[in-house]
């Protein structure tokens, strides 16, 4: 940091703490009968605010980014519904099987099966580049709370 003559302090470059998660860099969605299929991709970057100090110069994604990316991959492929977003309710299984490190890539194929009007059973298997499975994931969403505008 520097302090200038009028006391203005420039912030550092990266920030001091974690910034927003940005959790999946690309998607593709499928259809089949009623069964939503996701596919996301997420470039693990050890130079990423979030990383910073999590296993200094061996950067590890940590497992809740993992999730992150799940309910980021559900807003993007379900969208809002009547200014409704997708809330995770239920995590019911989770195994995080081989490290995702920097320079990594994770593939998360998702399977969306809908339960009810809002409701959606969702399993999910996290793959590395080299095609190391690294998580899987069970989990149950619903239409959520309002988000505001």
């Amino acid at each position: 940091m520097t302090t200038t003559a009028t006391g203005v302090v420039t912030a550092p470059a990266v920030p001091a703490s974690a910034a927003p998660l940005c959790a999946i860099d690309s998607w593709h969605t499928a259809r089949d009968g009623s069964v939503l299929k996701v596919t996301t991709r997420t470039r693990i970057r050890g130079e990423d605010p979030n990383l910073r100090g999590h296993f200094p110069g061996l950067a590890v994604f940590p497992g809740v980014f993992v999730i992150e990316a799940l309910c980021q991959a559900m807003t993007v492929a379900i969208g809002q519904n009547d200014g409704r977003r997708p809330a995770l309710r239920t995590l019911r299984s989770v195994r995080f099987l081989a490290p995702l490190l920097d320079g990594d890539d994770l593939t998360l194929v998702i399977t969306v099966t809908p339960r009810s009007e809002g409701e959606w059973d969702v399993a999910a298997s996290g793959m590395r580049a080299d095609g190391t499975i690294s998580a899987r994931l069970r989990a149950d969403f619903d239409s959520g709370e309002a988000v505001d505008a």
